[in-house]
């Protein structure tokens, strides 16, 4: 056996191992235990030009059954009518507080000085962070996150679908999303919690950190991920994988937008903690290394049988933990595009992450 053989057999056991790890732990992961006290709630929104999707938004949390709770929604230099919506919609629900942002104060940027005005202003004991663009599955999202707050809970990070549409780069979106919850949900379960996503996500008032959001308040990202990151610990988060607690989020619609989004995203990861980094970079190297290796053997024709055979297994083991777990998260992905999704995935991500990596500062909208 030559050694290219054996590393590419190597890395591709490690591969499957971690997929197969994280998969099974959240495919089998039931929650059992609640907390039945309701917890007061602080929607915090940051909003900028989002005048189509705020009534929408609010509709839907008007709807919620939880008894305690309040929208503070942050107009951020909204050019497009959206204080006057939001002005209206406070006028009519005592539970929505507005909070209108007309200049930044100098180092801040968009986002965080938007979601530091609304922690501040918060009164109740969790604070609830979500995209004006995005809308509860159900009228229990309030409660559920309520039930998930025992009482060594801090953290209770949730999923966020894409809304399905009929388009390659749509599937692509889905398959991505997927693998992040894969991997930021699966390694909470581990005691390894890396991240949240900021479109469903809550964390204890007490527990918030806003020294540290002032901190990091040059960045465009990380409000999310380095908040869950700096505050989590053994025993301090949990996991939300029921379907009523689920956030829809509006897709991009072109590659464009799409790539500034996930730019975006991964800026925040040059700040991860180092034990952070390296595992993240051993369970993304490890599922690019072997398409590396495995074009590489294939033009080579070395040892193509046993080649084949190890990526098959590979391929089926993980399409069919990734399609179970797309059901379980309202994330449906047709199997059979699994493989190319796959495949093109081997060639974005480096790119993305290069594109991360060499950008000083990426604007928020």
């Amino acid at each position: 056996m030559s050694l290219i053989l054996f590393v590419f057999i190597s890395i591709t056991a490690l591969h499957m191992g971690f997929v197969m790890l994280l998969g099974f732990r959240l495919l089998q992961f039931n929650q059992s235990k609640k907390n039945t006290d309701h917890k007061s709630i602080s929607v915090i929104v940051a909003a900028r030009n989002e005048g189509s999707n705020i009534p929408k938004l609010v509709d839907q949390l008007a709807n919620q059954k939880h008894p305690d709770f309040e929208l503070i929604l942050v107009n951020d230099r909204s050019t497009d009518g959206s204080g006057k919506i939001i002005n209206e919609f406070a006028a009519y629900y005592d539970w929505l507080k507005p909070i209108h942002i007309e200049a930044l104060p100098e180092g801040w940027t968009g986002k965080k000085y938007a979601l530091y005005s609304g922690v501040k202003q918060a009164k109740n004991d969790v604070l609830v962070f979500t995209d004006a663009d995005c809308l509860p599955t159900s009228e229990n999202w309030f409660d559920e996150i309520s039930a998930h707050f025992e009482s060594e809970v801090d953290i209770v990070l949730g999923y966020s679908p894409y809304e399905p549409q009929s388009s390659f780069l749509n599937s692509f979106i889905q398959f991505e999303t997927l693998l992040v919850g894969l991997q930021y949900l699966g390694f909470s379960l581990l005691g390894k919690t890396y991240m949240g996503v900021g479109r469903n996500m809550a964390i204890r008032r007490s527990s918030y950190d806003l020294d540290f959001l002032k901190a990091i308040k040059n960045l465009e990202g990380g409000d999310d991920d380095l908040m869950v990151s700096r505050l989590a610990k053994k025993g301090n988060t949990s996991i939300m994988l029921e379907k009523e607690s689920f956030i829809v989020s509006k897709p991009k619609t072109n590659l464009k937008d799409y790539i500034k989004q996930k730019t975006r995203h991964l800026s925040a990861g040059k700040h991860y903690h180092k034990k952070d980094q390296t595992l993240l970079g051993i369970f993304t190297l490890s599922w690019l290394v072997v398409w590396g290796l495995l074009i590489y053997l294939i033009i080579s024709g070395a040892s193509l049988k046993i080649v084949l055979m190890v990526f098959g297994i590979r391929s089926l083991a993980v399409y069919l933990i990734l399609n179970r777990l797309g059901r379980k998260l309202n994330t449906n992905i047709n199997f059979w595009a699994l493989p190319f999704l796959d495949f093109c995935y081997c060639f974005y991500y480096p790119w993305v992450a290069i594109k991360a990596l060499a950008t000083k500062q990426v604007e928020w909208k």
